[in-house]
């Protein structure tokens, strides 16, 4: 038996796949660590909000924890990135 937001989080990680690679083909292939993070961070907070709605199916709920915790991470610093280099340019 899967956790509580099971097929919420593969359809909404499916589509966050497929905005994903259609970034990664428009702007490059550095936007792959951010795409796949995207994707984690999908799926993954939804482990994370069934542990916090007491459902005691999840998997691993430290992990689960561990991958939005990195995933917001690399965002963030990709975030940082890109606006640093916005105001390198002008």
């Amino acid at each position: 038996m899967g956790f509580l937001y099971e097929r919420p989080a593969r359809r909404r990680a499916a589509l966050a796949g497929l905005i994903a690679a259609c970034l990664v083909i428009l702007f490059g292939p550095l936007l792959a660590v951010p795409a796949v993070a995207l994707v984690a961070l999908v799926y993954y907070a939804h482990q994370l909000l069934a542990v916090l709605a007491g459902d005691a199916g999840v998997p691993h709920p430290d992990l689960a924890f561990v991958i939005v915790v990195n995933a917001i991470v690399v965002l963030l610093v990709q975030l940082i990135v890109f606006f640093e280099g916005l105001s390198l340019r002008t």
